[in-house]
């Protein structure tokens, strides 16, 4: 061979021997470089799995198969559909009979959270707390913080409730922040600020996260049309890899973020060297502190380890933290904090060439429900920094007790090290077990990248550690007992194929069709009824 090879270049010139080589190789790096670029991978895998799909049938097997899916997706709503209003009634219905099937579809609602097997979802539910913020929602149903001159106590409850979190997160004098309605919006908003605050710096903005950052931040670079890079984990701690996030960091990168804790498995990203990257490099840095921003202060000041995170943090310079979560206000309302006024001002919109007069606002609604803010002040000035520190005890004793009792289990491991109150875990079958689980009335989080479930502990389970212990290791021996033959209904089945399926577009797809079957009314009457 080498001879055959010899003879064949013979009338090559050494020159051009070594420019070919060359070419080959550096056309080689580039081309490896491009296909091991996540956004060309994409791009190809959605190529091949469309060509698949546009094979003679091959669609008509897909249209059946997704046709399947939507009858299963109906079924797991549940919906009441006894007495339905599809039209407008031609007499309202009185308000006594209103309120009373309201009353009873309310109970059905409850029946599933109250026994407090719920993994986040509702975060305190205590009655006498409830009433409160009823009742302060009631005082100020039809306020609106967009007409401050006529509902000037709307603003009182949305400044003091922005200063109340800035200083338990240890604000220094500089920092600024407004009410949102919820975390995505919080960090919507947040993503809008570093891309017009740096709209001089470049046209192509950028942001690097961890892979196991909140999809909103996605939602949000999808809407805002942002480039966002996901920065792996380390496979042991499942903490972003630093090295990785810092080489991802170029000259059209605005903003690296983190989280206290993320969603998926509770860890608490290295805040303190991610900020530090933020700074060396002239950059924002976000710690979405949505989930935790309520229970970490409070678990450092019992003597937990819990790492900074927070202001104290140099190069933070805006976090979120949502009050519908551990603040126990009432669903809708979220804070987010910036470091300074200009970088607050860059998330406004106004509009001031407006015919209908001038026309600004701080974040994406116009008309926003004061009474939301009214009871989302009332809940925080009710629990006060006893109740919120007596609350925080509670979940994370019931957390210790929960992470011992999963260490006592064979076959299952706990995912990374988390510190606080949401611990992910997996083990055999996982999905199965969480049918069983479901079974027994818990409803937990099922993850994907590695499969496996997660418990948030709220303050409606405190005290709970041993029941869920307990169910949970009968769970899984009772699917280890019949692993031959495993059921073939459940979410089960649903949840394995769905994070096995290498087309992600077609999984896009089907998630596309629940927010189909879930926005769209059972029946469809005729536009003649």
């Amino acid at each position: 061979m080498m001879n055959s090879a010899n003879d064949y270049l013979k009338d090559y010139q050494p020159a051009k021997l070594v420019l070919a080589t060359a070419g080959i190789t550096a056309a080689s790096i580039f081309a490896y470089q491009t296909i091991t670029d996540r956004d060309f991978k994409d791009k190809l895998n959605k190529t091949i799995f469309r060509s698949l799909k546009s094979l003679p049938g091959v669609s008509d097997v897909v249209k059946k198969e997704r046709a399947k899916a939507k009858v299963e997706l109906k079924k797991i709503f549940k919906t009441d559909v006894s007495n339905a209003h599809y039209t407008l009634p031609l007499n309202g219905i009185k308000h006594k009979e209103l309120i009373e099937e309201m009353r009873e579809l309310a109970k059905v609602d409850e029946s599933h959270w109250v026994d407090s097997k719920v993994s986040g979802c509702v975060y305190l539910g205590e009655r006498e707390h409830t009433k409160l913020l009823n009742e302060a929602y009631s005082l100020f149903s039809l306020s609106n913080p967009l007409h401050p001159s006529v509902f000037p106590s709307i603003r009182k409850f949305e400044t003091e409730t922005i200063s109340m979190v800035s200083n338990m997160l240890n604000a220094h004098s500089k920092v600024v922040g407004s009410l949102t309605s919820g975390g995505t919006e919080s960090i919507f908003m947040a993503v809008k600020a570093y891309r017009d605050f740096y709209s001089d710096r470049t046209d192509r903005p950028e942001i690097v996260v961890p892979v196991t950052i909140h999809a909103a931040f996605d939602k949000a670079c999808e809407y805002l049309k942002i480039r966002i890079v996901h920065i792996p984990v380390d496979p042991n701690t499942y903490k972003v890899d630093l090295v990785a996030m810092k080489n991802a960091i170029n000259k059209n990168t605005i903003l690296v973020a983190g989280s206290a804790v993320n969603f998926p498995h509770g860890i608490i990203d290295p805040i303190v060297e991610i900020a530090k990257l933020a700074k060396d490099n002239d950059i924002g840095c976000h710690v979405d502190a949505c989930l935790g921003g309520f229970i970490l202060p409070f678990a450092e000041e019992l003597g937990y380890d819990i790492p900074l995170f927070d202001f104290r943090v140099p190069g933070v310079s805006s976090i979120s933290i949502d009050t519908h979560k551990f603040g126990y206000a009432a669903k809708g309302t979220s804070v987010v904090l910036f470091s300074n006024k200009k970088l607050r001002r860059a998330m406004y919109f106004v509009a001031p060439n407006w015919p209908g007069g001038i026309y600004a606002s701080p974040t994406l609604p116009g008309s926003r429900p004061g009474g939301l803010v009214a009871a989302c002040w009332a809940s925080l000035v009710g629990m006060g920094h006893d109740g919120f520190l007596e609350k925080a005890k509670g979940v994370m004793q019931t957390t210790e007790k929960i992470i011992q009792g999963l260490r006592s289990i064979n076959g299952l491991q706990i995912i990374g090290d988390p510190l606080a109150m949401v611990i992910a875990f997996t083990c055999d079958n996982i999905f199965y077990v969480n049918d069983y689980m479901s079974k027994k009335g818990w409803h937990l989080n099922a993850l994907q990248r590695p499969n496996s479930l997660h418990v948030c502990v709220t303050a409606k389970m405190i005290g709970m550690e041993t029941m869920f212990i307990e169910d949970l290791k009968y769970s899984i021996q009772f699917v280890k007992d019949n692993s031959k033959n495993l059921p073939k209904d459940g979410t089960a089945p649903i949840y394995g194929s769905a994070h096995s399926v290498p087309d992600r577009e077609m999984v896009g797809t089907i998630l596309s069709d629940f927010i189909d079957e879930l926005i769209t009314p059972d029946y469809k009457p005729s536009q003649s009824t």
